[in-house]
């Protein structure tokens, strides 16, 4: 079978981060101590080289205007905005894992080979209607993300993080496994588009049989995303993971589910008449139910990498309300908040990891007095805490305000109250960061431990902290050239729902 040029051009951005992810491995092989440092480095070169040349195409794509498909696969506006938003996520992991696998002693080229798949998983996870081939990209970025939560093989919460998320994850894929087959089996199509239209068309939507495949299907979704009483596992398994691993799933994991499910939501699932609207009702439920959830939870944590991940919970909640809003509008908000929340949680894991913080459980106590000894990290973390806080003129200030604006608009004017007072909440555990940081001194033992400890040097992970401060700034002060430029594009001419 002979491929087109077109067709080639919607199957490079996935060829490069697969080559580059078999590649990898073998350059493992090379034991030979004399030559460990050299391996490491080109290693990393090799990851950093195929998520650039994916990075370069899909620019490159998106500034030609072509849209090109490959059978089942879609290279499409949406698609392109989530191989750019996957591949720069990856990108900062991989900088930030050299500085943090360093100071832990662990660097092991199976690492970046795992998560180089994952990156090729997420791309194709999003870039189609077809379950069959959704399936298969849930399974290629899941499976390794379970096992890098592990990666560390000497840290005993590692095994138990990535074991809890293997085994919810397996059931959470069983569910939409199922979902996608009662779908098939009613619609009669694998491509859940054409299969919504044909049970509307039957006349089947309140069908019990279409409600509880539209079910599972979305529990799929909405495990991916952290939502409550699906998240159970987010706190152990970004407790477990390294810095730059837990700050990759905090947001690429939840992105590339949240893009999937815009591709999904308005055509498929409130396409089929009283499922969809009975779907609609259920995510402004569980929206409410994990705002509350996680930022409650939030407040009372001393752990700081546990406060993340009920944060990160927290605004699965805020994003899952763009879609209660249903508007092109929402849509436009819900892809710019997530490029806020990818500058804003890759930064913040990777402080901890600029701050030397590694291999440990770290609390607030050993972040006293860490924002005047590096001000250039102090100002990056202020910028995040404030913009995940949602206050202006940061950059998470108007995607929520996008998101919200939605919300009064389409009548949800409770929700929209609900999300004000949420954020006010949060507002509580994000500017208490900044006070351990700015306002306490640390104590007399921790400055003893401090002083015996060699100096740390983490460059890579400091310019990422940098670079996405500033993308988080970028955010509030020209937030219109990022909506219009990107989310408007993505939305309008990736599915056409402004047409």
């Amino acid at each position: 079978m002979s491929i087109t040029p077109t067709e080639w051009a919607a199957l490079l951005p996935l060829i490069f981060p697969t080559l580059g992810a078999c590649l990898i491995p073998l350059m493992a092989l090379d034991r030979d101590q004399a030559t460990a440092k050299w391996i490491r480095g080109a290693m990393y070169l090799v990851a950093l080289a195929a998520v650039a040349a994916g990075f370069w195409f899909l620019t490159d794509l998106w500034k030609s205007g072509a849209q090109p498909a490959f059978h089942q696969l879609h290279m499409d506006r949406l698609a392109q905005f989530s191989g750019i938003f996957v591949l720069v996520a990856a990108a900062m992991a991989i900088l930030q894992s050299w500085d943090h696998f360093h100071q832990e002693g662990w660097v092991k080229g199976e690492t970046l080979s795992l998560l180089l798949f994952s990156v090729t998983g997420m791309m194709l996870f999003t870039a189609t209607t077809n379950f069959l081939v959704l399936f298969l990209g849930l399974e290629l970025f899941s499976l390794p993300l379970y096992a890098m939560v592990a990666t560390v093989r000497h840290r005993a919460e590692g095994a138990e993080g990535g074991m809890k998320y293997f085994l919810t994850g397996a059931v959470a894929s069983s569910c939409f496994l199922m979902g996608g087959v009662m779908l098939y089996g009613l619609g009669g199509s694998l491509d859940l588009t054409l299969a919504a239209q044909a049970i509307r068309a039957q006349g089947l939507g309140a069908d019990p049989m279409v409600m509880a495949g539209a079910a599972l299907l979305l529990l799929g979704f909405l495990f991916k995303v952290s939502a409550v009483p699906f998240h159970q596992w987010t706190p152990d398994a970004y407790e477990a993971s390294p810095h730059p691993i837990a700050g990759f799933m905090s947001v690429a994991t939840k992105g590339v589910a949240f893009l999937a499910l815009l591709r999904i939501f308005p055509v498929s699932l409130l396409g089929m008449g009283a499922a969809g609207a009975r779907m609609q009702a259920a995510l402004a439920f569980l929206a409410v139910l994990t705002l509350v959830v996680g930022n409650l939870t939030a407040l009372v944590q001393t752990n700081v990498k546990r406060m993340l991940a009920y944060s990160s919970i927290s605004h699965a909640g805020y994003l899952m309300l763009g879609f209660v809003a249903g508007t092109p509008a929402a849509f436009t908000g819900v892809l710019f908040y997530l490029v806020i929340y990818l500058a804003m949680n890759m930064g913040a894991f990777g402080l901890l990891t600029a701050y030397g913080l590694v291999g440990e459980h770290t609390t607030f106590e050993d972040l006293r007095g860490l924002g005047w000894k590096r001000p250039a990290m102090g100002f990056a973390a202020a910028v995040f805490m404030l913009s995940l806080a949602g206050i202006p003129p940061m950059g998470g200030f108007y995607g929520k305000y996008m998101i919200f604006k939605e919300l009064v608009g389409t009548g949800h004017v409770g929700l929209a109250i609900l999300g004000v007072l949420a954020s006010l909440v949060s507002a509580y555990y994000y500017l208490r960061f900044l006070v351990a940081l700015f306002l306490q001194a640390p104590s007399t033992e921790a400055e003893r431990l401090a002083s015996d400890r060699p100096a740390v040097h983490a460059p890579l992970a400091g310019a990422t902290v940098l670079v996405a401060a500033a993308i988080v700034l970028a955010g509030g002060f020209v937030q219109a050239f990022l909506a219009d430029g990107f989310a408007h594009r993505a939305v309008s001419e990736g599915l056409g729902l402004l047409r």
